[in-house]
């Protein structure tokens, strides 16, 4: 119950700093390294399957549960900026991408560890470069 408040905490404080703050700045307020682009070992390595530690897995599934109730459309940022927070012991990198479907132009961000994506939608994004420079 503990972990469950503290989610909800931070992707309350999430909600509001999201409107004030510029990413690289966030991400660094939630100690999760940005992705400087993209990183064709990384994409490649995207698709394969990632085995988190029982606590890193039990953090992950709390962080979707809350955020699939959350209140504001597109909330995989800040989705990915708690769970990137809650498992920054293994280092976790948030990746940003856009896709092409006619003339639509989508973005997601998640997570990374250890190279593998933990979100099994960002094999359709490109990674958008350059974010961490900015």
């Amino acid at each position: 119950m503990p972990e469950l408040v503290v989610i909800v905490a931070l992707a309350s404080v999430c909600e509001v700093v999201i409107r004030f703050v510029s990413l690289p700045r966030l991400a660094r307020l939630f100690r999760v390294s940005l992705s400087g682009g993209a990183d064709a070992a990384t994409a490649e390595a995207s698709a394969a399957p990632v085995r988190l530690p029982h606590w890193a897995a039990r953090r992950a599934t709390l962080v979707k549960r809350v955020m699939r109730h959350w209140p504001v459309d597109g909330a995989c940022l800040r989705q990915s900026l708690v769970l990137g927070h809650r498992l920054r012991r293994l280092e976790p990198v948030l990746h940003v991408g856009v896709r092409k479907s006619g003339t639509a132009v989508a973005a997601h961000a998640w997570i990374e560890v250890a190279g593998r994506s933990l979100d099994r939608q960002s094999v359709e994004y490109h990674p958008f470069g350059e974010l961490a420079e900015r």
